[in-house]
C-alpha cells in the first residue's frame, strides 16, 4: 500500500469557499476530535459548531470563523490529503448490500455495499466529495490511486468523564477528568421530542461492534411489510442499524449508536436514541466506560 503526504494551501480568508481548503481544515479538526461530522468541503453548521468548540477547549475567542488565532492553533493544512493506492484488502469487505431484514440476519456481517462507501467511511467524508478530489476515478479497482483525507495522527480520546448532549445544537461533547472539552460530535435527537429523555442518565454498558435484535412487535410496519413474527439478530458491521458502537444508557432502550447513514447526523431525527457518525461513535466507545454521566440539555 502506498502513500506520498500531500500539500494543501492554508485558507486565505475568514470566509472559506474554496471546497478542497476547507475540507483541509475539517480533517484536522477531526484529528483532534472536533467533527464536522463529515468531511465534505462545505463551510456550514457543523463547521461552525465545531470550531466554536474547539476555541472553547483553546481558550481562544469563540467566533465561530476560522480566524487566525484558530488556524495557528490548528497548524497550517499541509498535511491534509494524502495519496493511496487501493489494495485488494480495501475491497474484501465491499458486499451486495441484502434485501430486507431477513437477508440481513442471513449474512455474515453488514459491510459496506460500495467502494466509493468504504472509503468515504474510512476518511470520516462523503462520497460525492471524494468524488470531485478524484474527477478522473469512474472505477474503483485494487490498484486506483486516490487523493484522500490524511486522518493520521488523530489524537485518542482520553478517558471521558462526562457527555453533555446539547439538543438545540443537535452536538454531544466529552469532557476529561478535569472538566474540558475534548471532543464535539454532531448527533442526531428525536424527531418526536416527547421522547427526548428529561431525567439523569448515566452509561450503563458498551458494546463495539454490536450485534441488532429485530424486534417485529417494535418495528411493526416494517415487521409486516416483510411478513416477519419474530425476532431476529443482525450481524456487526457499518450498516448495522445502530452501527459500529453502542452505548447503553440507564434508561430501557435508550443509547448512543453509529449509523448506516453518516451524512444525515443532526439532519435528520431518530427514533429516541441519540445517534452519531460510526467513527465518532467508535472513538466515544473506546473512551467511556459504565457510570459515566450523560446530560441531556435544551
Amino acid at each position: 500500500m502506498g502513500k506520498e503526504v500531500r500539500r494543501a494551501e492554508p485558507i486565505a480568508t475568514d470566509s472559506p469557499r474554496d471546497t478542497i481548503a476547507i475540507a483541509g481544515w475539517q480533517t484536522l479538526l477531526d484529528r483532534m476530535n472536533f467533527s464536522c461530522g463529515t468531511i465534505d468541503g462545505h463551510f456550514a453548521k457543523r463547521s461552525r459548531r465545531a470550531i466554536t468548540q474547539f476555541q472553547i477547549h483553546r481558550t481562544l475567542a469563540t467566533t465561530g470563523e476560522l480566524d487566525i488565532e484558530t488556524r495557528i492553533n490548528l497548524g497550517k493544512p499541509g498535511d491534509a490529503y494524502i495519496d493511496y493506492i487501493l489494495t485488494p484488502d480495501d475491497l474484501l469487505h465491499v458486499v451486495p448490500k441484502p434485501k430486507g431484514y431477513v437477508a440481513m440476519s442471513k449474512a455474515a456481517a453488514l459491510d459496506y455495499n460500495d467502494p466509493w462507501e468504504m472509503l468515504s467511511e474510512k476518511t470520516h467524508s462523503t462520497p460525492s466529495f471524494l468524488k470531485e478530489l478524484n474527477p478522473s476515478v469512474t472505477n474503483l479497482v485494487a490498484g486506483t490511486q486516490l487523493t484522500l483525507p490524511n486522518l493520521e495522527g488523530t489524537r485518542k480520546l482520553p478517558p471521558v468523564s462526562r457527555i453533555v448532549i446539547m439538543i438545540s445544537e443537535t452536538t454531544l461533547l466529552a469532557f476529561d477528568t478535569n472538566n474540558k472539552v475534548v471532543a464535539c460530535f454532531p448527533c442526531s435527537i428525536a424527531a418526536n421530542k416527547t421522547k427526548v429523555p428529561n431525567v439523569p442518565l448515566t452509561v450503563a454498558n458498551i458494546a463495539p461492534n454490536p450485534n441488532y435484535t429485530f424486534d417485529p412487535k417494535v418495528l411493526l410496519q416494517v415487521a409486516q411489510q416483510e411478513g416477519i413474527t419474530n425476532k431476529l439478530v443482525l450481524p456487526p458491521g457499518p450498516n448495522n442499524p445502530v452501527g459500529t458502537a453502542w452505548i447503553g444508557l440507564s434508561l430501557q432502550g435508550y443509547g448512543i449508536h453509529g449509523t448506516p447513514e453518516p451524512e444525515d447526523i443532526s439532519r435528520t431525527g431518530s427514533h429516541g436514541c441519540f445517534r452519531l457518525a460510526n467513527w465518532n461513535a467508535t472513538k466515544l466507545v473506546r473512551a467511556v466506560r459504565p457510570g459515566v454521566p450523560v446530560e441531556v440539555v435544551p
